[in-house]
């Protein structure tokens, strides 16, 4: 992710080279969050409920946010739904959610605004995801994103005058396909899918740069559900790196409650970094009207400390 900032703000001769060196001084916080979690533009969408289950896929389907793990879970929505997410990344970067999605003839819309701000530095995501079932078993669906960051000028220490802000707007998409398998050996109701995110890899770096394309991401899962209770395994691979997911979900037993817990692990085999992310959440329903929270302890990033996760949802 360095290397990427430093794509991003370079290419632009030696005497812009020092101005830039500021900048990215500014965005000191998001290279240490980015290093922890991934890359840019890596926390939209994060809501309560998929963080609390290890960011699995499949299981996202019926909760508003739950387009921008898997487009193809807007199939399946029903009515229209309203979500609005707030997350404590750390104590110097928060982010925000706000979901809407759209019952209609022609198929199933999504329409999400992601924030993210720290200290001079921002991200923005506006997302329209789209999603419609062939048949009883087989659902797709696409998500066209718009990505943008921003890192304002900061004062120049070598000539008294202020940086120009630094910025770029790219666009992405990410496919989605899912298949209900139906019920196996007794064991529950099974479905499988598949996601491809940033299928362009789009170019984030102002430069223009090569570097600064986002990588694809292609992620393969099999989710079981019975009764009250939801498991999930994932597997993706991103950028020379391969991430396994696991959550689960469970109702208690005459109450609108729900408990959730999860795991990430994510390991680049060749250069023995590993990445270990332990999930637990809770959620309430009460009529049409949702409340999820989760919290996210980092194991192996441990200087990072804990994340946390509200959501609300309402359907009508």
């Amino acid at each position: 992710m360095a290397s990427t900032i430093l794509k991003v703000v370079g290419q632009r001769g030696l005497g812009r080279k020092l101005k830039c060196i500021v900048a990215v001084g500014a965005a000191g916080v998001f290279l240490t969050t980015s290093l922890a979690f991934g890359a840019f533009f890596d926390t939209a969408g994060q809501s309560a409920r998929p963080m609390g289950m290890g960011e699995v896929f499949l299981a996202t389907a019926g909760n508003a946010s739950g387009f921008w793990y898997n487009p193809a879970s807007l199939a399946s929505s029903e009515g229209r739904k309203i979500g609005l997410s707030y997350g404590v990344l750390n104590p110097s970067m928060a982010s925000s959610l706000m979901n809407y999605n759209l019952d209609l003839t022609m198929g199933k819309f999504g329409l999400g605004i992601s924030g993210l701000g720290a200290d001079g530095a921002s991200e923005m995501v506006i997302n329209g995801g789209y999603g419609r079932s062939f048949g009883e078993k087989l659902a797709l669906g696409a998500n066209i994103r718009l990505l943008r960051w921003a890192v304002q000028g900061q004062d120049d220490p070598y000539n008294g005058g202020t940086d120009d802000d630094l910025s770029k707007v790219s666009f992405s998409l990410d496919l989605a396909a899912t298949y209900s398998i139906g019920e196996l050996f007794g064991l529950g109701q099974f479905s499988t899918g598949v996601y491809v995110k940033d299928a362009i890899m789009p170019n984030i770096s102002e430069s223009g740069d090569d570097g600064g394309k986002l990588p694809i991401e292609v992620g393969l899962g099999l989710m079981a559900q019975r009764e009250s209770i939801t498991v999930e395994g994932d597997v993706a691979f991103i950028d020379g790196n391969t991430i396994f997911r696991g959550g689960i979900e469970s109702g208690i037993t005459g109450s609108d409650l729900s408990v959730r817990a999860g795991v990430i692990y994510g390991s680049d085999f060749e250069d023995d970094t590993e990445k270990t992310d332990i999930d637990l959440g809770i959620g309430y329903k009460f009529k049409s009207v949702l409340f999820d929270y989760a919290y996210t302890l980092p194991i192996v990033l441990k200087e990072t400390g804990g994340r946390h996760f509200v959501s609300f949802g309402l359907s009508f």
